[in-house]
């Protein structure tokens, strides 16, 4: 003996309010994954900190970063010694000088007249004058 039509469609109208049960609980929307582990962090927001002379000299000196400023993209290189190099991606190459003092971060790019401002973490980047700041990890 055969299942009529309307065995079938319960049949498959069963299946259709358990598939819709099911996903009423799940997640929604698009779950990037790192190997099989989610690729979201659970950390709680830095709030945005004005840096002292000793923590800009600590956060910069030895250390690369790809900047991007208002006048050019490209990747800069802070020495302890209060100098730096740069490589920009229009402009090309050159050299400067970093100070601290206090919360004021001064940048001389080649000739030109120091860009000063307050140094700034926002828990991705740092901000220094006219600076955006992404270290670069190797």
């Amino acid at each position: 003996m055969t299942a009529g039509p309307f065995a079938s469609l319960t049949a498959a109208l069963a299946l259709c309010l358990t598939l819709a049960a099911c996903g009423a609980t799940a997640p929604k929307g698009v779950r990037i994954t790192n190997d099989g582990a989610s690729a979201t962090t659970d950390k709680t927001p830095v709030p945005i900190s004005d840096f002292t002379a000793p923590q800009i000299r600590s956060a910069i000196s030895g250390k690369t970063f790809q900047y991007t400023r208002p006048d050019g993209i490209g990747f800069i290189t802070y020495n302890a010694d209060g100098t730096f190099s740069f490589q920009d991606d229009v402009k090309g190459g050159g050299t400067g000088r970093w100070t601290a003092n206090g919360t004021e971060f001064c940048e001389a790019w080649g000739k030109a007249p120091a860009d000063c401002g307050v140094f700034k973490n926002t828990g991705d980047a740092y901000f220094a004058a006219k600076s955006r700041l992404v270290e670069m990890k190797t």
